[in-house]
């Protein structure tokens, strides 16, 4: 949509700020001055949670449409009243476009042959949205649409008005002479939305007082106007078809111009000596981890007063990005071609970063190098695979190293998917690959008979892919933790010396690294995988690994350590490890090497941490 406030252009600075949160999918963003939803449906389709507010109707529509709905509207009650057998969106878009045309209010007001002699639209799209138009709000009154479907037909005549209108930009004024597009025929499309689990909203409300209301905020994003120029007069006309013209409304098209009157949808914050104290007012009762504005070097309010309100809040940080200046009609030759763009950013005293939710008793707890009291549940034991990975384990080491629900986490040696679980259960998203599909479905299985609540949660992606292909599936630097076991060589394909158990080896697939002879191979494989891994986890993200050491008949190989090294080698800093202390599981260990060398039995495994820094660790 044609714009002057748009963000497209600008979505990469905004990006900058948001990952500074080190906040993902599930967190509370809220857009108060969201204009046409660009920067609302971005991370909407991000995942977050978002809402989105702004105090002109046609602004509400969109986000209405784009935002609050997040399914395809099905126009039941709309079917029953046209007496059709099948309906969609596009059935009705289509009956829409295919109304006769009718001489209506816009007709009259903005077309060259109504009575104001306008040239906003051509004779023949006037009509067709006055049809248009008049038949949505025939529907809405009827009430055979709902509130959403109502909104959702209001944006498609937006959209579709945006693309047939005379004018330059904005709507202050028609062209003189046709723009080429003005005389194409109207035609309605069907808008696309944006699927989402998440309980998205809209909002049309002036934004001081809505900032007083949303509580719990985790980013907020402000994008309030800049200049002198009122949006409700620049954007009158799509206001007006937003708004309409029925019943008590009467608006009168006043002028050469046609302009509705605005009086009533006036901003504090296009008015200099004012839109400073607007700003200071609605920041002193903001509830956010995280605030940024977006504001450039030609706004009413001074650089040093935003900087001046916003230390109220933490530490102010500045981004910049020099853009082409927008360039209306009145622009002289030797105005500035050139805006700088401003994205504040501010971390306030909400936006505590704790490690994890631990009290310090549990954090004592959990801190001692070696865990003894990791158990296997009765699903697990039950469970037919050849290294199950205890759930219990999985839970913890979620608990002690990510601080909430919403983050993704990843095991890129799925299997049964013990790691998937746990973090479903914390309310993670999870993400898992595994080259074996009978593993897959394992834990599909898993989630059927044992955890089937989280099975439509929308937050499981299990690929049954090469590991080695990782970054075809999942996206780079989006990784909270990846928690996770390879093979132990393979060490399952021969029966095992300490507990005499019978080997079983996990695929017979030449992909399946736990089916490489040769240790050094092995590695190297295993090195390339955790490469690829390595670069969708982000910035301050973790890995962990669980492994044991190997002995293949008189030779020992130290697993930890040269995974250790490998990961290293990768990018990764070594932080920390942990026992896993194992002893109880093994039951019916021998003495090895008994009487004539001494060997140890290892009834443990190493819990490896590694963490990604970026450049300033």
């Amino acid at each position: 949509m044609r714009y002057y406030g748009g963000k497209e252009k600008l979505l990469d600075l905004i990006e900058i700020g948001v990952k500074k949160t080190e906040l993902n999918h599930g967190a509370k963003f809220v857009d108060l001055f969201s204009g046409t939803t660009v920067v609302a449906q971005h991370f909407k389709k991000k995942g977050y949670t978002v809402i989105a507010n702004d105090f002109l109707e046609f602004s509400y529509a969109l986000a209405k449409t784009y935002i609050e709905l997040n399914e395809e509207p099905k126009f039941l009650k709309l079917k029953k009243y046209l007496e059709v057998g099948q309906i969609d969106k596009n059935y009705v878009i289509g009956y829409l476009n295919n109304l006769s045309p009718k001489k209506g209010f816009i007709f009259d007001n903005y077309c060259p042959n109504g009575k104001g002699q306008r040239q906003y639209f051509s004779n023949e799209n006037g009509q067709k949205i006055d049809a248009i138009r008049e038949k949505i709000e025939e529907w809405k009154n009827l009430s055979v649409i709902s509130e959403l479907e109502y909104y959702y037909l209001i944006t498609a005549v937006l959209e579709a008005v945006n693309l047939v209108s005379n004018v330059a930009g904005t709507y202050s004024a028609y062209l003189k002479i046709w723009d080429q597009r003005a005389v194409k025929p109207l035609i309605l499309t069907s808008p696309e939305i944006i699927p989402s689990k998440r309980n998205n909203k809209a909002f049309k409300k002036d934004a001081n007082q809505l900032i007083r209301e949303i509580k719990n905020i985790d980013i907020l994003y402000l994008d309030p106007p800049y200049n002198s120029r009122q949006y409700a007069a620049n954007y009158f006309i799509l206001e007006l078809i937003a708004e309409g013209w029925f019943g008590a409304k009467k608006p009168i098209a006043n002028g050469k111009t046609g302009m509705i009157n605005y009086d009533h949808q006036l901003s504090e914050y296009c008015y200099k000596g004012r839109a400073d104290k607007a700003l200071d007012n609605l920041i002193t009762n903001v509830n956010a981890k995280y605030i940024l504005l977006s504001y450039n070097n030609e706004g009413v309010i001074a650089d040093s007063e935003i900087k001046r309100i916003f230390t109220k809040k933490g530490k102010v940080q500045l981004f910049k990005k020099t853009h082409k200046r927008y360039k209306s009609i009145n622009q002289k030759e030797d105005d500035p071609q050139n805006t700088e763009e401003r994205l504040y950013f501010v971390e306030t005293s909400l936006a505590i970063k704790r490690a994890n939710k631990l009290d310090g008793g549990t954090w004592l707890q959990n801190s001692f190098s070696i865990w003894r009291d990791i158990t296997k549940n009765q699903e697990e034991i039950k469970l037919k695979h050849p290294a199950i990975f205890p759930l219990q384990l999985s839970e913890r080491i979620i608990d002690v190293l990510t601080n909430g629900s919403g983050k993704n986490i990843l095991d890129c040696f799925a299997g049964s998917g013990s790691t998937l679980i746990a973090g479903l259960k914390k309310g993670m998203n999870v993400y898992g690959i595994d080259i074996s599909d009978e593993f897959q479905k394992l834990f599909f299985k898993r989630i059927n008979n044992h955890y089937l609540p989280y099975k439509d949660s929308g937050k499981i992606k299990y690929f049954v892919k090469d590991a080695r292909e990782i970054t075809k599936y999942i996206e780079p630097n989006s990784i909270d933790l990846c928690l996770t076991s390879p093979p132990y060589w393979d060490i399952l394909n021969a029966r095992r010396s300490a507990d005499l158990k019978i080997g079983r080896n996990y695929t017979n697939k030449t992909q399946d690294i736990g089916n490489i002879e040769s240790y050094n191979n092995f590695i190297a494989e295993l090195k390339k995988i955790m490469t690829e891994v390595a670069k969708t986890i982000r910035e301050n993200g973790y890995c962990v690994m669980v492994v044991m050491d190997i002995r293949k008949g008189s030779k020992f190989y130290p697993f930890h350590s040269d995974v250790a090294r490998m990961m290293e080698e990768i990018g990764l800093t070594f932080e920390d490890l942990l026992i896993w202390d194992r002893q109880k599981e093994y039951n019916n260990c021998k003495p090895l090497g008994y009487p004539y060398k001494f060997i140890v039995n290892k009834v443990h495994e190493y819990i490896l941490i590694f963490k990604k820094y970026g450049h300033n660790k």
